[in-house]
């Protein structure tokens, strides 16, 4: 039997209509003549085969017996090995997708689980078993309980997008349409007014005048309404995703008839789907303690709603498993006109994008090897974008404050420091940041070597100033031989806080690639070097409504031929 599908949506205007109209009458034109309908031309399917072996299917002890190449003889062609159940012949004809059971969503990604209890179809001899997946199905991977298949293929099926948020969609599109027709009858009522018949006198201009000026204006400002009414649908609209209105039917050739129904496992990933975290801080510098609470952003437009899935958020992605190539290195006389490219990276780095909120209890976590797991307790998931609160702790995390002054900046940041410890770093994401309750601003929450710095902003009640008080240059010996530059800072820390602040002061740590040029660093009190940040830094304890001092001196000598012209940042 054919269908025939106008793929239009209830509503619709006759400018709409027109557009697919033809195509659905030469349809028909072709089944009234006898001709088969035209059929739209399908891709290649993929197709995998398994290794063959022996089956663990019972066998019958009569009727047909299956052939090793999995036809069976005394079965007719095109009948069913053993009725379907009628959920499983409703949800085929009805082109639905099946539900999965379990959900790992990646920062950019999902792997999907599905288990179906199916009874087996014969098709030309051969047993099939059917799933339908989303169209971004990809790296499929089916496994039969106790079965051994075939082959398996992928064919490309027009399926209706199904889920809330296509429903959403189809609906935005309708009242679209809606509009859209209302304005176009307000255009067709106002160019009647722009109209006069042939032999119309004077009394008949004036009074269609009169009318005019009586009705367009009216006319004119509906138009306007719903001109905006219209605009704002189109945000909405686009603000959903459009699906594809395609899916894969997954078909499964099994070596032997199974004798009732069998349990099909098959996974695989999509990438219209995935999380990332956000955060939320509030510090109590008076307590020493930060608030934090770890939300999760999750997003899926499979074309489905996942009703029942369990659902895991997994801080690992899938991508690369091998490392790129170690570049070339290759020493050569450099040669202006040749220049030789820099290596690129072969794999890109992948990178971590409301509805209501889930419960305010926290998601199991757990560690498995250098990734991080919760498990949501809730089960399934819509399509669209929703918030999971996934966990809220208590840190012990003093607050400290970070100068890095300049000749333009006077800021002391606030900051804490919190350290893992044993278990696993949380993922890097957005943050929201408080003090005391009071919004301060937002900023990534970037843990490294299993800590995490938390700023907060700065502080108006801590500043430093920077004062120049040596800039030396030029300066040489006797003999000349060599040159010098000195310079030297005075940083006053002025703290208006009720209680002692510790501020760490840091500043550029002078580095030469120079065995000839000398450095010499020194100040008052002396400084710490770390090395590997390349920083001097210095721990000052500032007292209560009061000022602490730092001086700095930086002394650097190189031969009087060794063209240097440094300048102090």
């Amino acid at each position: 039997m054919h269908n025939i599908n106008f793929n239009t949506l209830h509503g619709k205007t006759a400018r709409r209509t027109r557009t697919v109209l033809p195509l659905a009458v030469l349809a028909l034109c072709g089944l009234l003549a006898g001709s088969p309908a035209p059929v739209q031309a399908a891709a290649t399917p993929e197709v995998a085969t398994m290794p063959t072996g022996a089956s663990t299917f019972p066998k019958e002890t009569g009727g047909a017996t299956p052939s090793a190449t999995g036809t069976t003889s005394g079965t007719s062609l095109g009948t069913s090995v053993a009725p379907q159940s009628p959920e499983q012949a409703d949800r085929e004809e009805a082109e639905i997708f099946n539900q999965p059971q379990t959900v790992e969503l990646f920062p950019a990604g999902a792997q999907i689980t599905l288990e179906e209890e199916i009874m087996a179809t014969s098709r030309d001899g051969q047993t099939v078993l059917r799933l339908l997946l989303p169209d971004g199905a990809a790296n499929v991977a089916p496994v039969v309980e106790g079965g051994r298949i075939l082959r398996w293929t992928l064919l490309p099926v027009n399926v209706a997008p199904q889920g809330k948020a296509s429903e959403e969609r189809r609906d935005l599109l309708a009242q679209a349409d809606a509009l859209e027709g209302r304005i176009a009858a307000l255009n067709a009522r106002m160019e009647l007014h722009k109209q006069l018949p042939g032999a119309a006198d004077s009394a008949a201009v004036e009074s269609l005048d009169a009318l005019a000026e009586k009705t367009v204006p009216a006319l004119m400002a509906e138009r306007q309404k719903l001109t905006r009414e219209l605009e704002q649908l189109r945000k909405l609209i686009n603000a959903v995703p459009a699906l594809s209105g395609q899916g894969k039917r997954l078909e499964i050739i099994l070596a032997e008839r199974p004798a009732k129904p069998v349990r099909v496992t098959c996974t695989y990933t999509l990438h219209n789907c995935g999380w990332q975290p956000r955060y939320s801080l509030n510090a109590r510098p008076g307590t020493g303690k930060v608030d934090i609470a770890m939300s999760a952003e999750v997003w899926q437009y499979s074309g489905l709603d996942w009703d029942k899935a369990r659902l895991a958020l997994v801080t690992r992605a899938p991508g690369a498993l091998d490392p790129d190539a170690l570049p070339d290195w290759v020493i050569e006389p450099f040669s202006p006109e040749v220049a030789r490219p820099a290596a690129l990276p072969r794999h890109a780095k992948a990178v971590p994008l409301m509805a209501a909120a889930a419960d305010n209890s926290g998601i199991p976590v757990s560690e498995e090897g250098a990734f991080v797991r919760w498990e949501v307790p809730s089960t399934g998931l819509a399509q669209g974008k929703s918030i999971l609160n996934v966990t809220s702790e208590e840190w012990t995390a003093p607050m400290q404050w970070l100068a890095r002054p300049s000749t333009g900046e006077n800021r002391v940041w606030m900051m804490a420091e919190y350290a893992f410890g044993d278990r696993p770093s949380w993922p890097t994401g957005l943050m929201e940041c408080r003090i005391d309750g009071q919004y301060v601003g937002t900023g990534t929450f970037r843990p490294e070597a299993g800590k995490v710095k938390l700023f907060f902003g700065a502080d108006p009640r801590v500043t430093v100033k920077t004062i120049n008080e040596t800039r030396k240059e030029n300066e040489s010996g006797i003999i000349n031989t060599r040159r010098f530059w000195r310079w030297s800072w005075r940083y006053a820390i002025r703290n208006e806080r009720p209680e002692e602040v510790q501020v760490r002061l840091e500043r550029p740590l002078p580095r030469s690639v120079d065995e000839r040029v000398t450095l010499k660093l020194g100040g008052t009190p002396a400084p710490s070097t770390n090395q590997d940040e390349g920083i001097l830094f210095w721990d000052v304890k500032v007292p209560a409504r009061g000022s602490s001092d730092v001086r700095q001196e930086v002394e650097i000598t190189a031969p009087a031929d060794l063209k240097l012209a440094p300048v102090a940042p």
